[in-house]
């Protein structure tokens, strides 16, 4: 599987392995789901997204990485790839810098998870409230259009942009992307609100992030006193939202109610695969239910528009074997 970016264009994965799972309901067997796996050595995709990411900074003269926490696990995951490349290369004297922005829609387990994981892994950082200056905007933009919840977070998302990248320009940095494949073929992101320069985890889907970020805290930095340990098992364990209010109930609320990011992740990694195959199809509404299928493809179909121009991306084949 070869998701990267090339001449602005996003390459989507080529087939991956499928493996046979037994789903039951009320214990029996119901039926058998054939899902898209492929094994990952996730001591190798670490590594690789650390070398990667300070090679990049090297050949481009760069000091500085900057990243909005928002305490989710995106975030947290790309701390720790920032983290290591600051600790593996003394010699470059690399900065890494994090700040949270909150405003009144994240919640307190959401700012607790975020400065957890600046505290750890930042050579500097700080807590930045956005409020007042997200209500500023709001109203200006107000004054000519009624707002809506979706353009409401993404005035919130642009503002966080700007910030970082005022740090960026002023330290001789970059600023961090986050995003993973499981948002970048949803369209789960704003434009010029969460895509930045460079991001070396956008060739995972997102279940294959949980898979990593369990694997650098039960691995890496095993201690569990560790605050490393303790930051990775935070954002592991928190609820995955929009860190802007669109929709209580978090991501699924949104994207799939009632699924999961695995299920989310089948469906679009069978479609990429299949296209419209009617047995694939039929596999997929067997599972998770026409609505469900329909509404997750809906959203990718209707965001291509988004896709056309994407940050730089680790390339996956990097680190799959």
């Amino acid at each position: 599987m070869r998701p990267l970016i090339m001449n602005g264009r996003f390459l989507f994965p080529e087939k991956s392995l499928l493996n046979s799972r037994i789903f039951t309901t009320f214990g029996f067997a119901k039926l058998q789901i054939q899902k898209n796996i492929t094994a990952m050595n996730y001591k190798k995709v670490f590594e690789t997204m650390v070398s990667e990411t300070a090679k990049y900074l090297i050949g481009n003269r760069l000091k500085t990485m900057v990243l909005g926490f928002s305490g989710g696990i995106d975030s947290t995951v790309t701390a720790a790839i920032c983290h290591e490349v600051v600790k593996q290369h003394p010699e470059q004297e690399f900065k890494f810098i994090g700040v949270s922005m909150p405003c009144s829609t994240n919640s307190a387990e959401e700012n607790d998870s975020a400065t957890l994981g600046m505290r750890a892994f930042c050579t500097e950082w700080w807590v930045e409230n956005l409020q007042a200056q997200y209500l500023l905007m709001k109203a200006t933009c107000e004054q000519r259009l009624p707002s809506t919840p979706v353009s409401q977070g993404n005035i919130k998302a642009r503002l966080r942009m700007i910030y970082l990248y005022n740090i960026a320009s002023v330290t001789g940095g970059l600023v961090m992307d986050t995003d993973n494949l499981t948002e970048h073929n949803l369209g789960f992101w704003t434009i010029h609100g969460d895509v930045a320069d460079y991001n070396p985890i956008g060739g995972l889907w997102k279940h294959e992030v949980y898979d990593l970020c369990k694997y650098i805290f039960t691995e890496c930095y095993a201690d569990e006193s560790d605050p490393r340990h303790q930051a990775l098992q935070a954002a592991y364990d928190i609820l995955p939202t929009d860190g802007n209010g669109v929709a209580a109930g978090g991501d699924m609320a949104q994207i799939a109610p009632g699924h999961t990011y695995d299920d989310v992740d089948d469906i679009l990694d069978t479609y990429l695969q299949q296209g419209d195959d009617e047995k694939q199809m039929r596999r997929l509404i067997d599972a998770y239910g026409a609505e469900t299928v329909e509404r997750v493809l809906s959203r990718h179909r209707g965001s291509e528009y988004k896709r056309k121009r994407m940050p730089l991306v680790i390339e996956r084949s990097l680190y799959e074997d």
